[in-house]
């Protein structure tokens, strides 16, 4: 009877810890963390006070979801941020096969340049920008070699430039217009928590400005709850030719404040599709090992108050993107 009694008691636990066995706990930490990390870190709090957040978070706490392995729930986490209501919010994932794979791709891409000018005859210089990597000096180079050569019209390629840095895009702004750079304002998670809505003109008028245009420079600015960014005007050479600006659905973020500049400045045309509306500033987060979430922490409003995040710039002269430089060419026959 003794043993009958131990068995009996020995079953009933080994029960008990396999009922509480959760295969899916350590995906629902994960999840947790997210939603931590977002509610805590993100710019502005208002943008996790929408039924787009709500049924976000509903669909990666699904049962569907949290079973999934990190590379497929990556996948799939990344395409539901498609339907919120702000950008630069993404799990970044590697393992050792994309690795593998991210390295082929940068060996094949090796021989493409960030910046890039090209002729398309001796009146018309192409300025290919694929990103914007910190190196003003290279930028620099390039915008004398365009002065140099005296080109009556200037193409500017974004196509597929998803951003990067400020410094080489303030050069290039420079050397198109010798005008005031209004290039808007960044505003932090201390300025929401301060205030229940976007700053005014005037509040505007009393930021701080960005001074360093680099990387540490913009970091240093984001400790403040909100900041301005503005060239002033100058007596450098600049370009007095035509300009065109070639966009798609890939010109995202640093791309877009450049390019609602130019066109609402009137100094370029821009040619193409309507661009991203991926247009705030992010910090990355880390998970695990390989896995990292990106949240956006600086939001961003242009010179008169209008946001470009979820909206982008439009074309003067719209297209598909294949056809753009074909369609610039066209206009300057």
């Amino acid at each position: 009877m003794k043993t009958f009694v131990i068995a009996i008691s020995f079953l009933f636990v080994s029960v008990q810890s396999y009922a509480q066995f959760d295969p899916l706990q350590e995906k629902r930490d994960l999840v947790n963390t997210i939603i931590d990390l977002a509610e805590t870190h993100i710019c502005n709090p208002a943008f996790l006070k929408t039924d787009a957040w709500d049924t976000f978070t509903n669909y990666i706490q699904s049962k569907e979801v949290l079973s999934l392995e990190d590379a497929q729930f990556t996948k799939v986490f990344n395409k539901a941020t498609r339907d919120l209501t702000f950008t630069h919010f993404y799990i970044k994932y590697s393992d050792k096969e994309k690795r593998r794979k991210a390295k082929k791709r940068a060996k094949e891409k090796g021989t493409q340049k960030a910046f890039e000018l090209s002729e398309i005859d001796s009146g018309t210089g192409l300025l290919t920008i694929r990103k914007f990597i910190p190196n003003a000096s290279l930028m620099k180079t390039l915008v004398a070699e365009v002065s140099q050569k005296e080109y009556e019209n200037l193409i500017i390629d974004l196509r597929g430039n998803r951003g990067g840095t400020l410094d080489a895009a303030v050069v290039l702004g420079q050397f198109i217009t010798p005008n005031m750079i209004d290039a808007g304002s960044y505003l932090s998670r201390s300025w929401f928590e301060q205030h229940d809505d976007y700053p005014t003109e005037q509040e505007i008028n009393s930021f701080p400005f960005l001074t360093d245009m680099s990387y540490a420079g913009f970091k240093e600015a984001a400790k403040n709850p909100a900041f301005r960014m503005v060239i002033p005007p100058h007596e450098n050479p600049t370009f007095k030719g035509k300009v065109y600006v070639l966009t798609d659905k890939y010109t995202a973020s640093t791309c877009e404040p450049f390019v609602y500049l130019l066109k609402e400045q009137g100094v370029a045309q821009i040619v193409g599709e309507h661009t991203s509306g991926a247009m705030l500033s992010g910090a990355g987060f880390k998970l695990a090992k390989n896995m990292s979430l990106f949240i956006p922490v600086q939001d961003y409003i242009t010179a008169d108050g209008s946001r470009l995040d979820k909206i982008g710039v439009a074309p003067t002269v719209k297209t598909t993107s294949e056809e753009a430089l074909s369609t610039v060419l066209e206009l300057l026959k």
